[in-house]
């Protein structure tokens, strides 16, 4: 929706930041056009990956309705007015507005230009809960990744095998490239935003797919994180998380512009509601700011994520690259109901385990509070937030139900009972008890049964017998739902009675809700001072676009710039498309799993996974890390499990008893290597040579030496192979290869070659024993050196057959 109320033109007034973070504009000041090329595309894309400045700690919430980046004594600004209806956005109408307005009706934000006056008699309305200034935000996989994170025991494991098929994750980024080899195919729309942002013109957005709408890299980066399926690499298989996932996108543009992101949320749920083909499922954020900013609700993009986690789908937000000072998170990462993710190294190996899955130095930190802090308590942040919108929207508001489903049979022989005496039982009747919470108002019951056609009265009554609410007196309904008042903290029986010898199986799910008491100001904290989780997020390799601005960018973080289509780039902008795309596993798995094929609540993915994270690190702690290191194995069981009502939310680590336990610190004191040895045979005859590969596939540290033992009387051929010397020892040979380090073995099995002639003449017919290998560290641990591979038992059976 698009009002232009007064003259004047929509020109190049949306500028880009400047890579320090800094450059809030108002309508004429300096900057770099959007459409404009970035001059040093190096340093723009290191700085939307690697720390910009730190922040500050701020209040818990803000209630403000005044953003205090406005200049009240300066011109006309761009900003973004959040109001309690879309209807009510129609009062800008009264105001001579220069450049007109734009309404994202789905999110109830007009998108205008306002001068200091417009802006303070705007704020006074009672039906505008925030006005906020436009600004630029920040940007903030390959197989060791997928590893770390048990990504491939999702996608491989014999009771598993999810690949995110049933899935849709929406990307809001700078674009994707839909013709890139590892997504083509499952971009289903790639939205490019081609409009006047405020003006009369219509519509905002354009589907640009199979196209490439990225310029940056970004946002191809991310998209491969989620859901690359390793098309088009050539030195591994760089999959993401979830390689079968369906992709939406949002472009941006290079640069994150608040306007454009709001504008992608309310596209987004405006198509979910209208379209009965597009239901997504996540949607991933790679962006954000933290510079001082307090957690405010009425914030345009936490309206647009709240908005978006009432419809059933997550928010995955990247917690920031602000270093690792405390009070450094992204402000829209603080929301309960987003999952935070910070970003981890890639370090796995089983030395000391402080260098084990660390967190990166880049990657934001929440604030550090005692652990029973109800700040780190999302139950509680959560539950004070649906308070927070029902006293501002004058509505109830859920509360969680500990046992939210209930299944059973109904008909002749069920031998049921209510349980109390003040309740006549009946025959083929079945009973539930329902436990409300104590802050219970209204309860809703949904009951489905099985087979259709089967008519069951369904009475509640409470513990005096009273009936308080009752269905069924009409024509058989299969899906129906009962909604009665009720006293919190008491009991309440259902009964299902089946009419007509009516026989078969029921499921009710139910929930409550309780009305607000207090106001705005009473409820807190609303706020998360900490990360959801950490998943990996320094050198991951994903798709790219060699030509895109961040392409080049891939030997600055360890890449070696021989992939076409793929290269690495570290940030908590790679860290949130992991969480991301393992979200996106976690619900193919509940849906596969659940009676009815239904889709898991969002809070209850964010449960499953933060509940199954792993404690691996002694630095760990509720700040950095929130719940710990990703498990996605374990987050897909759990998901399974849930679903198919083996387990309930209460049997989930929630609340203070989801944070990190971190692990004892433990130092390995000895080299520990392992690998394996092959080579063209067994049998030889003298002169034959044996091509002999030895494989290095862990490492506890860097190794200086790795040698392999060959038998002194067959020649090594130095001038094959990857020998660099070989020394007579002990009566054999020891031909050395030189240094490999623990990361090289993490990120691949590291190979040496060599070859070995066997000896010639009758006298030297026989057995010869190849190995053990052997790897040494200087790490200064009691035992240096370690042994691997084993030995190997070759025959030479006769003379030199050569002619």
């Amino acid at each position: 929706m698009a009002r232009d109320s007064g003259s004047g033109t929509t020109d190049e007034r949306l500028e880009q930041r400047h890579v320090d973070g800094r450059g809030d504009r108002d309508d004429g000041s300096s900057g770099l056009s959007r459409r404009s090329v970035m001059k040093a595309a190096g340093a723009a894309g290191m700085a939307s990956l690697v720390p910009f400045g730190s922040a500050g700690t701020a209040a818990a919430t803000d209630t403000s309705v005044v953003d205090d980046a406005f200049d009240l004594s300066g011109g006309l600004q761009e900003a973004l007015v959040v109001f309690d209806s879309a209807e009510n956005a129609e009062r800008l109408d009264t105001l001579s507005l220069a450049k007109g307005y734009r309404v994202f009706d789905h999110l109830a934000i007009a998108w205008t230009f306002l001068d200091p006056d417009q802006v303070k008699t705007v704020a006074d309305w009672g039906s505008v809960r925030r006005v906020k200034r436009s600004e630029e935000l920040e940007w903030y996989n390959d197989e060791t990744s997928r590893t770390s994170m048990a990504i491939d025991d999702v996608r491989n494991g014999e009771e598993l095998g999810y690949v995110g098929e049933d899935a849709h994750v929406v990307v809001i980024d700078s674009g994707i490239d839909a013709s890139h080899p590892g997504l083509e195919g499952r971009v289903e729309a790639n939205y490019r935003f081609v409009d006047e942002g405020v003006g009369s013109r219509d519509p905002l957005w354009v589907d640009a797919a199979p196209g490439d709408t990225d310029q940056l890299g970004h946002g191809t980066h991310c998209a491969g994180i989620v859901g690359g399926d390793g098309s088009g690499s050539v030195e591994g298989e760089y999959s993401g998380m979830a390689p079968a996932v369906t992709l939406t996108g949002y472009s941006t543009t290079r640069s994150v512009y608040l306007p454009y992101v709001v504008a992608a949320w309310n596209h987004m749920l405006g198509r979910a509601k209208a379209d009965p083909d597009f239901s997504p499922d996540v949607v991933s954020n790679s962006y954000g700011v933290a510079r001082d900013m307090p957690y405010n609700p009425n914030d345009p993009v936490n309206v647009a994520s709240w908005r978006a986690f009432e419809e059933g789908i997550l928010p995955v937000f990247a917690m920031g690259n602000d270093g690792s000072g405390t009070g450094t998170s992204s402000r829209f990462a603080k929301a309960p109901h987003v999952l935070g993710a910070a970003a981890a190294e890639k370090s796995i190996s089983p030395r000391e385990n402080t260098e084990n899955r660390p967190i990166a130095d880049f990657s934001s930190r929440g604030r550090e509070l005692p652990r029973d802090a109800p700040e780190y308590n999302r139950e509680t942040t959560l539950e004070n937030l649906r308070k927070f919108w029902a006293i501002q929207n004058g509505t109830t508001y859920a509360i969680p139900a500990n046992d939210p489903r209930r299944t059973g049979m109904f008909g002749p022989g069920v031998n049921s009972s209510p349980g109390i005496g003040a309740i006549d039982e009946e025959a083929g009747a079945a009973y539930e008890i329902l436990q409300t919470n104590g802050n219970a108002d209204v309860v809703s019951l949904t009951l489905s049964i099985t087979p259709d056609g089967q008519w069951v009265r369904t009475t509640v009554y409470d513990e005096s017998g009273k009936r308080v609410a009752m269905m069924g007196e009409e024509p058989p309904h299969q899906h129906r739902t009962l909604t009665f008042d009720v006293d919190g903290g008491e009991k309440y029986y259902v009964e299902l009675e089946p009419e007509l010898s009516a026989s078969g199986e029921y499921t009710i799910t139910w929930e409550q809700e309780a009305k607000p008491e207090g106001d705005l100001a009473s409820v807190e904290p609303v706020t998360l001072f900490r990360p959801s989780l950490s998943t990996h997020g320094t050198a991951v390799m994903s798709t790219i676009d060699k030509y895109d601005a961040l392409g080049p960018l891939g030997p600055t973080y360890g890449g070696s710039g021989t992939e076409a289509f793929y290269t690495r780039l570290s940030g908590t902008s790679m860290a949130c498309p992991g969480a991301a795309g393992i979200g996106a596993l976690a619900i193919e798995a509940y849906r596969a799993n659940h009676p009815e094929g239904d889709s898991p609540d969002p809070a209850d993915v964010i449960r499953v996974m933060e509940s199954t994270a792993r404690d691996f690190n002694p630095n760990y702690n509720a700040y950095n890390t929130g719940a710990g290191f990703v498990d996605a194995e374990a987050a897909v069981d759990s998901a399974e499990e849930l679903a198919a009502g083996e387990t309930t939310v209460a049997d989930l680590q929630t609340g203070q008893d989801a944070l990190v336990d971190p692990a004892e610190k433990t130092t390995i004191t000895a080299l520990s290597a392992s690998g394996s040895r092959s080579d063209d045979g067994s049998a030889f005859t003298g002169g034959q040579t044996n091509q002999v590969t030895l494989t290095v596939s862990d490492l506890s540290h860097d190794a200086t030496e790795v040698w392999g033992v060959v038998p002194s009387a067959w020649d090594v051929r130095t001038e094959y192979g990857d020998v660099e010397r070989v020394e007579e020892t002990d009566g054999a040979k020891r031909v050395y290869f030189g240094s490999v380090t623990a990361p090289e073995v993490t990120d691949g099995d590291t190979t040496f070659e060599y070859f070995a002639e066997a000896p010639s003449g009758t006298e030297n017919t026989g057995t010869y024993t190849f190995g053990p290998a052997h790897a040494r560290t200087d790490a200064g641990v009691d035992k240096p050196v370690d042994e691997f591979a084993g030995i190997d038992t070759n025959y030479v059976v006769g003379e030199d057959t050569n002619v």
